[in-house]
């Protein structure tokens, strides 16, 4: 109905099963180019890059798991709230694929190259990582290998050292800078980048040991040893320190179940000689302190405190007064929540990490009793004091007489004096004209003491562990000068105590609190988008700003681009150009007054000074207490173009336009929370404690004094107000910028692809928002339409000469010659690429185009080399193989002749053989007939006279035996035998007559 003329509604179904209701269906893009459909990884690829493009690439690899998308080089991943499994069963961030993307890249490799086994590769965390990994190393060792154009940063570019640095292969820093809003995965993401540099670095490690072990004797070969188990285990340490610091300083919210409430900046050193990992150290920014006390609904304490319920036995509750449950606590909510086996397995692992970082026994039960204390604290209850004497119009605060069993056990955690914790409590002390006054303090006074000791005691502890942690993971040379920065500032990077021996390079990975905007934003959300703000500026300076100044530098015509700017939104929190911001405007109304009164008059002077309003029109105090503006000449308010005004409740709230939309925030507590109205005998109490690590846990989280030099604080601000919260958040903040404005940056943008961080939903206005916000959409914009690579002029002579022909060689030379007949033959303008003064600017598809005629020319180069080669590879075969077949004719005839020789010599041998047997035959016939004869004849002699051989006496004895043998036969009347034997007598006594 309310549709201009020409535009058709329509209702639209996606690929995914939702529909979508728009205005005009003239607006639909079809889908033409094969890319469209596939959803390739890197979306400057894409033929069309729009809004609609551009998430309908990631809602298709969404779709199939595939969470990692580029733009050239910044990787977008998408939190899929659900574990990823490979089609092969393999874990997407298992050691295999860690090894796999380590073991298939020897370096960064050119945006422009051929395609290699890196580019094959998904998209992935780990392709990250390698790549810083390979650019740290790669920037101190000496490459022979042929330059090529690379998407260098601009910033790095236009430093008048840059290309000595090169030359000298001086170390070249990298950071990882890991943004995203809250439940983006940017926590999950820093694990993983950690995970993978502390492994492919391992096997570096003990290789590295061993080549600077160079000691003699047996002594040098101990140390060896021992630098080769301490370098073995620091890979662990520093994955150890990551679990316990979400332990202590993440927590459950509404938009994440593992909410980083603190920023980190891991700075991982490395031996650039053998590229394994030397040392670390952490710097912590800005612990959310008003969780310890309060939690809305539907949210958690930090995970500590469950952890402990869930995971420690019953003892060990009982010995710190834990044994009633979470419900009784008052800093849990008094909620009545289950033990969680998710909780108790990370109580295990977070003691498995204390044991890490050579925590003892004792010092772990510590920890555990600090922890518990802060608990016992938080039930402390104030009531008015009955039979007030007090005259100063207030109503005396009391405990009651039931928390005093919790302000025991809470003090004998602490090693404290119950009657000075009380009375620090319950009184302030005044110093007025020489004397010492206490002053009683009322029940919301005294309750205000009570969480802001609460909240003094868990930041102590978090802070002396990330020292212990960064004495834990320091290098040798670091701690020897560890006592030149001994922790005295309560943020870390204020003065960092992490300084790597030579030759090294760190790799900073960087892990800090996305944008937040809830229901209720308060002065904790304001530092909190304030530095998104500024990182925001970081990612703009060196992808836009720069990039159009080093085209002026270079004298390159540039049709500028613009882009959301956000120096206004922080000119506007920090000030700048002359004008005061919000921070200043806070840390000034810091003053007298309670402190509802103060925040009034924080925001009268906030809308005075940026929302245009009068000063008669909220800001009453602020006319009361400037009378002397009336001489000065008055000036009209203007109002920023990032500060409004709301129309309703403008006398608690004020709106800022943030470059991740509109933020509003209620000043309640804001001046409070800025100046920690701490008083002096509380900061105190730590320093009488009794126990030894207690007392190094409060020392740890000492406020360094106003007059710093390392702290840039206002010249206005007075010493005896001291440093505010606010001005050392800002301080640590331009810190950490000047330490990524040193390194080359690589950037991960994490996107939650819906806001109930269900798995599966992909909520297209919700990623668009996000994308716009984080100024993907300008990235992938300006690498598209501009000059994305560059290299110097004599690199890409030398690489594209081959292009031209003799005759165009003939016609001139250098490089305007050069693009000057490409131009000409590829129809190319200067829109596509320019000559700067030293470097040559071209487009990315321009230079693939190139890439590939250079790659074809080579090619068409070798096939001609090939034919050549080929002609002379035959006749040295022809040759060969003429010379193979003459000896092969030579052997032949020579092994004819003797063969020849031999058959010859064996017939001559056979037939002497043969004669010779033939001789022998007939005399061994001869004989042996003679010898037949021989035998014949003797054998026809016995059978006619078997008695021949006998002589006379043995025949005489035979007859006698004869004889006798017959006449035995006869008397045994066997009268056939006796015949036989008297026919035999007959001739025995014949040849016995013949021999008588």
């Amino acid at each position: 109905s309310g549709a201009a003329a020409g535009e058709i509604a329509a209702l639209v179904k996606t690929s995914d099963g939702q529909l979508h209701k728009i205005r005009d269906r003239n607006m639909l893009v079809p889908l033409t180019a094969p890319e469209d459909y596939a959803g390739i990884p890197d979306v400057l690829h894409l033929p069309n890059v729009t809004e609609a493009s551009l998430l309908h690439t990631l809602r298709l690899r969404y779709g199939r798991d595939d969470i990692y998308t580029s733009a050239g080089p910044i990787l977008m991943s998408v939190n899929p709230y659900k574990t990823i499994t490979l089609p092969g069963g393999e874990d997407l961030y298992s050691e295999e694929r860690m090894l796999h993307y380590h073991d298939s890249t020897s370096g960064f490799p050119s945006a422009t190259a051929a395609p290699n086994k890196e580019s094959s590769l998904p998209c992935h965390l780990f392709q990250v990582a390698d790549r810083a990994y390979n650019s740290l190393v790669a920037s101190v060792l000496s490459n022979e290998v042929e330059p090529h154009m690379e998407e260098e940063d601009a910033l790095v570019m236009m430093e008048k050292d840059h290309e000595q640095k090169r030359r000298n292969h001086v170390v070249r820093n990298q950071s990882v800078i890991i943004s995203g809003e809250s439940g983006a995965g940017k926590t999950e993401a820093t694990k993983r980048i950690m995970q993978y540099l502390a492994r492919v670095t391992r096997d570096a490690c003990g290789a590295g040991e061993k080549g600077s072990g160079g000691g003699g004797g047996g002594g040098g070969e101990k140390k060896n040893g021992e630098n080769e188990t301490k370098a073995t285990s620091l890979e662990d340490r520093v994955l150890a320190s990551n679990p316990l610091l979400e332990s202590f300083g993440n927590a459950r919210t509404l938009k994440n179940d593992n909410s980083s409430r603190f920023g980190k900046f891991i700075k991982i050193s490395f031996n650039t000689d053998t590229g394994s990992i030397v040392g670390a150290s952490i710097s912590n920014y800005l612990l959310e302190k008003t969780r310890i006390t309060t939690q809305i609904e539907g949210e958690r304490n930090y995970h500590i405190f469950y952890q402990m319920f869930s995971g420690a036995d019953e003892a060990t509750l009982t010995k710190f007064g834990l044994q009633e449950g979470m419900a009784t606590f008052r800093y849990l909510g008094n909620r009545a929540t289950l033990k969680s086996r998710r909780d108790a397995s990370a109580f295990a692992e977070t003691m498995s990490c204390l044991d890490q970082i050579s925590l003892s026994d004792e010092e772990k039960n510590s920890v555990l009793g600090v922890v518990a204390a802060v608990l016992h604290i938080g039930n402390i209850n104030f009531e008015v004091a009955k039979n007030d004497g007090n005259h100063s119009g207030g109503e005396k605060a009391q405990m009651t007489e039931s928390t005093a069993k919790s302000l025991k056990s809470a003090c004998s955690l602490l090693g404290l004096d119950e009657t000075k914790v009380s009375e620090a409590m319950l009184t302030k002390l005044l110093s007025v004209g020489g004397k010492t006054i206490h002053k009683p303090q009322d029940v919301a006074q005294a309750s205000d003491k009570r969480d802001a000791f609460a909240k003094l005691v868990y930041s102590s502890m978090f802070i002396w562990l990330v020292n212990r942690i960064n004495d834990t993971l320091a290098s040798e040379d670091a701690l020897e000068s560890k006592a030149a920065a001994n922790g005295e500032e309560m943020f870390s990077p204020v003065k960092t105590t992490y300084r790597p021996p030579d030759p090294t390079g760190f790799i900073g990975v960087l892990d800090i609190y996305g944008f937040e905007n809830f229901d209720g934003n308060g002065f904790e959300q304001l530092l909190i988008n304030y530095a998104n703000e500024k990182l925001q500026r970081h990612f703009n300076r060196h992808l836009f700003e720069v990039e159009q100044s080093l085209y002026s530098s270079e004298g390159v015509d540039w049709t500028y681009i613009t882009f959301n700017d956000n120096r206004p939104c922080l000119e506007l929190i920090e000030g700048g150009g002359g004008n005061v911001g919000i921070l200043s405007t806070l840390d000034d109304c810091g003053g007298m007054g309670t402190a509802a009164e103060r925040d009034t008059n924080f925001l009268a002077q906030l809308h005075q000074k940026f929302g245009g309003a009068s000063g008669a029109n909220g800001g009453a105090s602020v006319v009361k207490k400037k009378k002397k503006k009336e001489k000065s000449p008055t000036k009209e308010p203007v109002r920023h173009p990032n500060f409004v005004t709301p129309k309703f409740g403008k006398d608690r709230d004020f709106i800022v336009i943030h470059y991740a939309g509109e933020v509003r925030y209620t000043v309640t507590k804001f001046v409070e929370k800025n100046v920690e109205t701490l008083s002096n005998e509380l900061k105190d109490l730590g320093s009488t404690s009794s126990n030894i690590l207690t007392n190094s846990i409060f020392s740890a989280s000492s406020i360094p004094a106003a007059n710093d030099p390392n702290v840039a604080t206002p010249a206005r601000r007075s010493t005896i107000r001291g440093v505010s919260v606010a001005s050392q958040f800002r301080t640590s903040l331009q810190m950490l910028v000047m330490d990524l404005e040193c390194t080359q940056p690589h950037y991960v943008r994490c996107i939650k692809p819906n806001a109930r961080k269900a798995y599966g939903v992909f909520d297209s206005g919700e990623v668009l928002r996000q994308l716009r916000y984080s100024g993907m959409m300008e990235t992938i914009r300006i690498r598209r339409e501009g000059y994305a690579l560059r290299e110097e002029h004599e690199s890409f002579h030398r690489r594209f000469h081959l292009l031209l022909s003799t005759e165009e060689t003939r016609g001139g030379d250098g490089i305007s010659h050069l693009v000057e007949v490409l131009s000409r033959r590829l129809s190319l303008t200067d829109a596509e690429w320019q000559i700067g003064h030293t470097k040559i600017f071209l487009k990315r598809d321009l230079a693939s185009k190139l890439e590939l005629l250079a790659h074809l020319r080579v090619r068409a180069a070798a096939r001609v080399l090939g034919k050549v080669g080929r002609k002379i590879a035959r006749e040295r075969a022809g040759r060969l193989l003429t010379s193979w077949v003459r000896l092969r004719l030579i052997l032949i005839q020579k092994h004819r002749e003797v063969a020849a020789t031999n058959k010859i010599s064996s017939a001559y041998r056979m037939h002497v053989a043969r004669k010779s047997y033939g001789v022998t035959l007939r005399v061994a016939i001869r004989i042996q007939c003679l010898c037949r004869r021989l035998m014949a004849k003797e054998r026809a002699r016995k059978l006619r006279d078997p008695y021949f051989d006998m002589s006379f006496k043995e025949l005489d004895v035979l007859h006698a035996q004869e004889v006798t043998r017959m006449e035995t036969a006869v008397n045994a009347k066997d009268f056939k035998t006796a015949a036989d034997i008297e026919k035999q007598l007959i001739s025995l006594k014949e040849a016995l007559e013949s021999k008588r």
